[in-house]
């Protein structure tokens, strides 16, 4: 899980990613409302996605070597042209809004990035990253800064929008059918990368410690801010077989006994309650209406910036 977080996390940052010389830094492949995007910048890119893409494919068990062929490298190539022209977009569209990023911001922004890998998989995790994705310190810290730039716009846009209650409450009357929760089992978990670690853990919860702050703690799942509750469960939850089997096998108030292996490592899930069918009520669902709300104005915002972009493909067919 640790590994595909990190995957994941960077394959969504809109950067560009390593240095070459020669030609290909004159080259240019691409042009976006007059910025030029450069051979050296696709080429390294495309090196970028092919790491992710094979760093993936050895996390969901890929046994043997993973190998770019044609029919994935036209995929990649696609993905890092696209990105790579977002990239300038929100590069052109920071600068219309004044946004910039200072020496600070990047070092801040590289020194969490290390503190998380090393909190969550030692002290060589960090270094591991370098080597998996192929990058400097320097390359790593310009994919930060490009993703924190990128996460400034869109905070941005989002608060231009102006979206509170009364747009919340007329989209939660709109859509009645949406905020049914069907009967089930509220469940929390800690996410660990090994099963020895979770079999720690369970001894500590039997012996009487405190489920939430071990979660807190340990696990390397986004829930852990809320003590590893992930909300009321059923059989019509989108949740991986292993998971979701072993949830729904608990009674109130019980733990797995021993560790729950999944793609994305192993879970100690604890049944806190079961709730009945229910109409989530307005206040309780007001702040993710917002949040959904305004990542809605970003994405159709970023979509327009798109749409009406002077780009010019000039790659070699």
């Amino acid at each position: 899980m640790r590994k595909n977080a990190i995957i994941m996390g960077l394959l969504t940052m809109l950067v560009i990613a390593g240095c070459s010389s020669g030609n290909s830094a004159d080259k240019v492949i691409a042009e976006v409302n007059g910025k030029k995007i450069t051979q050296q910048e696709y080429d390294s890119r495309i090196k970028l996605i092919s790491n992710s893409y094979k760093l993936q494919q050895q996390a969901a068990g890929a046994s043997d070597e993973v190998i770019i062929d044609d029919k994935v490298l036209p995929q990649i190539k696609e993905t890092a042209y696209n990105q790579l022209i977002m990239m300038k977009l929100i590069d052109q569209e920071a600068e219309t809004r004044g946004i910039q990023l200072s020496d600070e911001d990047k070092d801040k922004q590289l020194a969490d990035f290390k503190a998380i890998q090393e909190t969550g998989g030692g002290a060589e995790a960090y270094n591991q990253v370098l080597k998996d994705f192929e990058l400097t310190e320097a390359e790593l810290k310009d994919e930060l800064a490009v993703g924190l730039l990128r996460s400034r716009v869109e905070k941005s846009i989002a608060d231009n929008a102006s979206i509170g209650e009364q747009q919340a409450l007329e989209y939660y009357q709109g859509h009645p059918e949406v905020f049914k929760e069907g009967a089930g089992m509220r469940v929390s978990h800690i996410l660990v990368d090994s099963q020895e670690k979770a079999l720690d853990l369970i001894k500590q919860l039997q012996s009487g410690a405190d489920f939430a702050k071990l979660a807190w703690d340990n696990s390397t799942c986004p829930s852990k801010s809320q003590g590893g509750d992930l909300g009321v469960v059923n059989q019509d939850t989108p949740m991986v077989k292993e998971f979701l089997d072993a949830a729904l096998a608990l009674k109130a108030g019980q733990i797995t006994d021993q560790p729950v292996k999944s793609e994305f490592g192993y879970h100690i899930i604890k049944a806190t309650g079961q709730r009945a069918e229910r109409v989530i009520p307005f206040e309780e669902a007001k702040t993710d209406i917002i949040q959904q709300l305004q990542s809605l104005t970003v994405s159709s915002f970023l979509d327009q910036l798109y749409q009406q972009a002077e780009i010019k493909d000039l790659r070699q067919k």
